[in-house]
């Protein structure tokens, strides 16, 4: 695999951020308030909403005032009002960006799953912001197109932040390999020492799922099944049984 996500067709993390912060709170206004997140049981829009606001200001405060521990940070209080919601999100999103354009990629920094250096930030809440991007457009019924590297490198992303984090949670007794068909985008992944090992290359699976980077993205996350996954163009070959299992555990 020989794309470098830290160049995303010429952009970085920070400029996907961005973009996926005003495509975010557009498609939260477009959906409406008050529809429901499928992917978040008991949400509405407006529940999606503040908790982004709630994450912005987790990780603003971690990097900006030496605090050991989010419970250590004030607590963010919800608006009384959906326009207020909005300035809330608006701001946060502004502070945030900015802190983390004037932090250093290699500078070391609070993360929930230790000291990483502060490119991680940028890379995990560009995807924050995308994945509950597509949870706005998925509660008002219209789901935009992404760009491919973006969605490919929101795979690569989901596999190192979120495997080593579960830990054992999740397991494989077989192998998976996943391919992008309309960018450069290969897994593999196999029983590991004590959670799933994955490397970036092509390999014979005892089950692929091949298909757009955007449909595969949304399938780990669970935004869709496999079921919908192969009818917006995505294929299934071998044993069935051992994706859905992984996609099951590893997918929220």
């Amino acid at each position: 695999m020989t794309t470098s996500y830290l160049d995303l067709r010429g952009r970085n993390h920070l400029h996907v951020l961005s973009d996926e912060n005003a495509r975010f709170i557009a498609a939260a206004r477009e959906s409406g308030w008050s529809s429901a997140v499928a992917a978040c049981p008991g949400w509405n829009v407006a529940e999606l909403v503040f908790h982004m606001c709630k994450v912005q200001a987790m990780f603003h405060g971690m990097l900006s005032t030496g605090a050991t521990s989010p419970k250590d940070l004030p607590r963010t209080e919800r608006p009384a009002s959906d326009d207020g919601l909005v300035e809330l999100f608006a701001a946060g999103a502004a502070r945030l960006e900015h802190l983390l354009e004037s932090t250093a990629d290699d500078a070391p920094v609070w993360t929930f799953i230790g000291s990483r250096p502060a490119a991680w930030v940028k890379r995990r809440m560009a995807h924050e912001v995308l994945v509950h991007r597509f949870d706005a457009e998925i509660a008002g019924g219209a789901l935009s197109q992404t760009d491919e590297v973006v969605c490919a490198d929101g795979i690569d992303e989901k596999f190192g932040v979120f495997l080593p984090w579960f830990g054992d949670k999740v397991t494989l007794t077989n192998t998976v390999h996943l391919h992008c068909n309309d960018t450069d985008g290969e897994w593999m992944l196999g029983p590991g020492a004590g959670s799933v090992r994955v490397a970036r290359e092509h390999g014979k699976g005892d089950v692929a799922f091949n298909g757009p980077s955007q449909i595969l993205l949304l399938a780990l996350w669970r935004r869709i099944s496999i079921d919908e996954a192969v009818d917006a163009g995505a294929k299934v070959f071998g044993d069935r049984a051992v994706l859905d299992a992984f996609v099951t555990a590893f997918g929220v």
